[in-house]
């Protein structure tokens, strides 16, 4: 996650996000991965169940129901995470609003302080259903919309009307007193819809515009050809960049996450401009370390399994229905999280030898996605090559 609001609008709460050791609770949700924790965000999700059929979904996410975790066992997952001061749990699916243990389990994470976010394609969120998320105070309130053409975002999402429903699911959320944030799933359909959305979430008080790059996971993969090139990439990151400092003072912020080589990218941008700031935002982005997986970030599915990452489905390092999440993460990892998380002492390729290597490292997905191999370089890089 590239906070470029927080980076280049001099934002002080970062420096405080820095200087903080095992003590993050009381940090703003979108700080923490900035910080020294080391608790894991953990995103779950809940169901498969989904009312859309969205062309990228990394998970193949149905419209038909699907096992998941009784609420048995979901209330023990959610007291282990409680008991590990987990900073934030991220309910997810599928549609987390179809599962039919949603609201007890976001109630009951409520009452042992756990801090909790949704991620959903906005569809489902009522009058009532908003004020059901602010009475378990949910944190935050993450809505999908990929263009401001309904008729591309219906298509994107596989449903005729998605586009209207999530605009008002949004705007639900947002008067029930909930924070809000627009999210785009970036394509080469939809890249040049950046401007017109933001715009959208600053017209619609939104505060907090997120874009999310492509992973080629589910049936992201069957998409993969139409990813923006990299000089789409760039003119994207470029605009966020000029937009987080020209909005400095409204009530937004900018975010891009599934990239960390934005990071790296921004750098270059800093550069060319011999911006004093560079060695301040260097510090922080290598404090972030690059790709969270298996360090800061963890998934578990529908059925319990657990992964260093959402977009990883192949690598599985345990299950919360056969043992705590705490022996799968902490006390006892595998194999194969361990060597994730070690990962950046043995890329190849251009990721290997880059001078951004403390600061991003890649996708490890997209390596493994383009190349068959989990240490090979990210072929999506932006940086130009003569940087590395």
């Amino acid at each position: 996650m590239i906070i470029f609001s927080k980076a280049l609008a001099d934002q002080a709460t970062v420096w405080k996000a820095l200087r903080e050791a095992e003590g993050c609770s009381n940090l703003p949700a979108d700080l923490l991965r900035f910080s020294a924790q080391t608790r894991p965000v953990v995103m779950w999700n809940l169901t498969s169940h989904c009312n859309l059929a969205c062309q990228h979904c990394y998970m193949d996410a149905s419209r038909e129901a699907n096992a998941e975790m009784s609420l048995e066992e979901g209330v023990r997952l959610v007291d282990e995470l409680a008991a590990l001061k987990v900073p934030i749990l991220i309910f997810t699916g599928g549609e987390p609003l179809m599962s039919k243990n949603f609201y007890a389990l976001a109630l009951h994470a409520r009452e042992v302080g756990l801090r909790t976010v949704i991620s959903t394609n906005g569809t489902l969120i009522t009058p009532e259903v908003a004020r059901l998320l602010a009475e378990a105070e949910i944190r935050y309130v993450g809505v999908s919309l990929d263009s401001v053409s309904p008729e591309r975002h219906d298509a994107f999402r596989g449903v005729a009307g998605a586009f209207a429903r999530a605009l008002q699911g949004l705007k639900n959320a947002r008067d029930a007193g909930l924070k809000t944030g627009l999210r785009i799933t970036l394509t080469r359909d939809n890249w040049q819809d950046v401007p017109a959305l933001l715009s959208l979430a600053l017209e619609q008080g939104i505060p907090r515009f997120c874009l999310y790059h492509l992973v080629p996971t589910g049936r992201g993969a069957g998409i993969a050809d139409r990813d923006v090139t990299p000089e789409q990439r760039r003119s994207v990151i470029r605009l966020l960049a000029e937009a987080a400092e020209e909005l400095k003072g409204k009530d937004i912020e900018i975010l891009t996450t599934d990239s960390p080589m934005d990071g790296a990218y921004l750098l270059e941008i800093l550069k060319e401009r011999d911006d004093p700031r560079q060695e301040n935002v260097r510090r922080l982005l290598s404090n972030a370390g690059g790709c969270s997986t298996g360090v800061k970030v963890a998934n578990i599915n529908h059925r319990g399994d657990v992964h260093p990452c959402h977009f990883m489905p192949q690598v599985v390092v345990g299950n919360v229905r056969e043992r705590s999440f705490r022996d799968i993460w902490i006390d006892h990892p595998s194999p194969e999280l361990l060597a994730l998380r070690d990962i950046k002492s043995s890329l190849t390729g251009a990721c290997g030898r880059c001078d951004y290597l403390d600061l991003c490292g890649g996708c490890r997905q997209k390596a493994f996605f383009y190349n068959g191999d989990l240490k090979a370089e990210d072929p999506t890089c932006i940086v130009e090559r003569q940087a590395l």
